[in-house]
């Protein structure tokens, strides 16, 4: 594993980097487990900063009802039943990305030629960092046997054995191909944001981050109360009524007393932000509205302290920015400008930036930053199989 110290400059960090470009393929599959998301990619690299990129093609291959419900679950399976589903959710990946290669999701072959490599995030079953681990299932060797490309592959771990959380990882990505904008917010299954001054070669890749709180697994999940997969356009959050309650009950949570640095699991959901009485006090509606309102609040809490010293634009992509009642919860309590990304970013930016950490793996530079994670260097993380 590859260290750079946090304060390297990034012409240190870069010196190695060959003028080029390179194609390549990240997938995501995330907490909110709509489907595995396929970001087809080129990226140029060098010593310029910010780094060119061009989405060729991306497509989210969507998970049927029951599995979906089988990946909620698998945090409870037993040891063989895991690694079987690990194995399955590999081939069925395998088979998505080879069509995706072969046809592309509109019938017509990309003829951008082959992948460098393909970059998996892999499915979360359980993130434990304090335990020192994290797990994400889907067969890199599953993967690598049917498309014969290059994976790489668990990128958290080896973030953790440093001392850091695992997460989030994408701030590397958001100072490398998005360092024009002050901030980045995704809202997928998790709210994150990354913060930091425009990169130059000359200074250190700083970028600050955190995990802010549940986004889309809340609002999916109360959407579901009502029988309905998602809170699509935010037509439930726009018929509910702000309820004190729901706020101080949430905003009262022992995710918000941590200090330092830290990262979310999804089962903190339900052991801290929900108990099944709510459902009977009270409807989907003001569920989903009071959680717009709940974000933003955590939102302007996390940012205020900065915004004394820097305010300006905020891309935000996810899910998450295409709700219109959250996003307006969002730009009233806070005064940086926030900048949705255009639909391709911003629904598969997590993809896109799995895609750099992989191209980075193989270029031997750093794709973690301990500034982001906490942990003691900027590194080098991922496993590459094949």
């Amino acid at each position: 594993m590859g260290k750079w110290p946090l304060d390297a400059p990034w012409s240190k960090c870069l010196a190695q980097a060959p003028e080029g470009e390179s194609l390549v393929l990240g997938l995501m599959s995330g907490t909110s487990l709509d489907g595995l998301d396929c970001c087809l990619a080129r990226i140029a690299h060098g010593r310029q900063l910010p780094w060119p990129y061009e989405i060729v093609e991306a497509v989210t291959f969507p998970y049927s009802p029951d599995f979906q419900e089988r990946l909620r679950l698998s945090p409870s399976l037993l040891p063989d039943d895991l690694m079987a589903l690990d194995a399955e959710l590999g081939l069925i990946w395998g088979k998505w990305v080879l069509d995706f290669l072969n046809k592309g999701h509109a019938g017509n072959p990309h003829r951008t030629g082959r992948p460098l490599l393909l970059a998996s995030h892999g499915h979360t079953v359980c993130h434990r960092p304090g335990s020192g681990y994290s797990l994400q299932i889907g067969s890199a060797a599953q993967l690598h046997a049917i498309t014969g490309l290059p994976v790489v592959h668990d990128f958290r771990n080896g973030d953790i054995a440093l001392g850091g959380q695992g997460a989030p990882l994408v701030p590397m990505g958001d100072a490398l191909l998005f360092g024009d904008y002050d901030a980045c917010l995704n809202l997928g299954g998790i709210a994150n944001i990354s913060w930091g001054p425009k990169p130059t070669v000359d200074e250190a890749p700083l970028r600050h981050a955190c995990d802010l709180s549940f986004c889309n697994t809340a609002l999916n999940f109360f959407a579901s109360l009502a029988g309905l997969r998602m809170d699509t356009d935010g037509h439930l959050a726009a018929q509910g009524q702000r309820q004190e309650e729901l706020l101080g009950r949430w905003s009262s949570a022992i995710w918000y007393r941590q200090q330092g640095a830290r990262s979310l699991d999804t089962a903190a959901f339900q052991a801290q932000f929900w108990d099944t009485a709510l459902a009977d006090r009270f409807s989907p509606q003001d569920l989903c509205y009071n959680w717009c309102l709940h974000l933003a609040e955590v939102l302007e809490r996390s940012m205020t302290p900065v915004a004394k010293t820097q305010a300006g634009k905020i891309l935000v992509s996810g899910g998450g920015a295409a709700h219109p009642v959250l996003m307006h919860a969002l730009q009233q309590n806070l005064d940086w400008h926030l900048v949705q990304a255009e639909p391709k970013v911003r629904d598969f930016k997590e993809a896109l930036v799995f895609g750099l950490l992989g191209l980075l793996h193989q270029l031997d530079l750093p794709n973690v930053l301990g500034c982001s994670t906490g942990s003691s260097t900027n590194h080098r993380s991922g496993i590459l199989c094949g």
